[in-house]
């Protein structure tokens, strides 16, 4: 820690708890942990803390507040390279994946209610959140590759029109040009999934019972129309020549 500076006034520990609102326990622990340590003791081994001591505990009070974790913020009190700023920048990284993370969840959630609200079966509504999670966390490992890009979603939008287009020339999804861009779809789709079949059979149970309301311009009317173009793709495959 830095050299203290002369200060006449000292707080025995219990009055330090009672002016900052902590327990005496909190700070015991701050002091196991180097993270504040009383400036003197007396000569019956009680802990005497000064301004310095004050003032420091404020400020990691402030840190903790902003949900900094108890070693960084002993870091950065200690270490005159990291700064605050570099603290607060990391810091607010992390919060940011949170964040991420608690909208994926939030949208688990909206689709589970729905489910349960139009009165679906529990396990069709636990397939439905077990789907989710699986292209969820395909979608995540995908992003940490750098493999997802706003480049996808544009191809992805970009297909949801001309598709569209079809369904608005009232085209039968067998039709050749519709039959043409679920070819397309299909192709991405499995190269979403890896090929791996667990994860294009979660893929196909959303587009046909939670279909995205909007999801890169596609809508559950655009989902049920390229389901339709897919089956007969698969109708195809399967006839006898």
């Amino acid at each position: 820690m830095k050299e203290r500076a002369t200060s006449r006034r000292r707080w025995r520990i219990g009055d330090l708890a009672d002016a900052t609102g902590l327990t005496v326990r909190t700070l015991h622990h701050y002091e196991h942990i180097r993270l504040l340590a009383p400036a003197a003791r007396t000569e019956g081994r009680q802990r005497l803390y000064d301004e310095n001591d004050v003032r420091r505990l404020y400020r990691i009070r402030a840190l903790r507040d902003l949900g900094l974790s108890l070693a960084d913020i002993g870091r950065m009190l200690d270490d005159d390279r990291a700064t605050l700023a570099n603290v607060l920048r990391a810091h607010r990284a992390r919060v940011e994946a949170e964040l991420d993370r608690l909208e994926r969840l939030r949208t688990l959630l909206d689709h589970a209610c729905e489910h349960a609200d139009r009165g679906v079966e529990p396990d069709d509504v636990l397939a439905t959140i077990e789907a989710m999670s699986r292209v969820v966390r395909r979608g995540d490992a995908l992003r940490k590759k750098g493999n997802a890009s706003k480049e996808e979603e544009a191809r992805w939008r970009e297909l949801g029109d001309k598709l569209r287009a079809c369904m608005k020339a009232g085209e039968a999804p067998s039709a050749p040009r519709p039959r043409a861009v679920a070819r397309t779809a299909l192709a991405r789709i499995v190269e979403f999934a890896g090929g791996d079949r667990a994860t294009l059979d979660a893929l196909a149970h959303l587009r046909q019972f939670a279909p995205p309301k909007n999801l890169a311009g596609w809508n559950p009317a655009l989902m049920r129309y390229l389901n339709q173009a897919l089956a007969s793709l698969h109708k195809e495959e399967h006839e006898p020549c």
